[in-house]
């Protein structure tokens, strides 16, 4: 079953000759616990489509329902609900507060949710020993290396147990032995709790272990490629 559709997705900026088109009328889909890798050259459009795809942007026009819930139809309060009790996410530049610590920046979004503190710091402590960071749980970003901030935003999406996981280049700030521990952390989520997985990679090689792999160019899909 479907947990996510979007229908003719397209995304403007800009209005008269300085628009730029960016998505050309994307039709996609995922179904609950695939992981789907999104690949395509510099400027294909493949961040945007995630932007879309996870609820951080509006489309010019077209459809999406996630969870079978019509996210354009939300306000802007039930968008925020939405995205934080149902989609997790990795970005590239790690996104973390640099004034709290790992365990902080972790257990943060489980207060939000309504968890208790004491309960909240629990999970936090389980997730980033999931990660292999249990002797950094008081550590400051600037006190981690660029894998192990990547590896707190990881244990921060993953600790809401979230429907879906959106990553965006997960890998591009690390070197190739800190990339293939966090492709390997997220492709193991993937496995074990069954997790709906979208990531956006320029790295053919982070994508193979993925259900299919969505190509793009200049704001079209190319091709799919079914893996497994």
């Amino acid at each position: 079953m479907s947990i996510i559709n979007a229908t003719n997705i397209h995304r403007r900026f800009g209005e008269g000759e300085l628009e730029a088109h960016i998505l050309k009328g994307i039709d996609f889909s995922a179904e609950a616990g695939e992981f789907v890798a999104i690949m395509g050259k510099s400027g294909a459009g493949k961040s945007t489509l995630m932007y879309q795809l996870s609820v951080l942007d509006d489309p010019s026009e077209g459809e999406i329902i996630i969870d079978n819930v019509d996210v354009l139809k939300l306000s802007e309060h039930e968008r925020t609900r939405f995205r934080l009790n149902t989609l997790g996410y990795i970005f590239q530049n790690y996104a973390l507060v640099p004034d709290l610590t790992a365990e902080e920046n972790v257990f943060l979004p489980l207060l939000m949710r309504g968890r208790d503190w004491k309960e909240a710091k629990e999970i936090a402590r389980a997730m980033i020993d999931e990660v292999g960071l249990n002797d950094k749980y008081t550590n400051l970003p600037a006190e981690l290396s660029g894998g192990e901030q990547q590896r707190v935003s990881v244990a921060r999406a993953m600790a809401g147990k979230p429907k879906i996981l959106f990553a965006d280049e997960p890998t591009a700030n690390l070197d190739s032995v800190h990339s293939a521990q966090i492709i390997d952390l997220i492709t193991e989520f993937n496995k074990k709790l069954n997790q709906t997985i979208v990531m956006v990679t320029h790295e053919r090689e982070y994508a193979m272990g993925c259900d299919r792999i969505i190509h793009m160019e200049d704001g079209v899909i190319i091709d799919i490629e079914k893996l497994r």
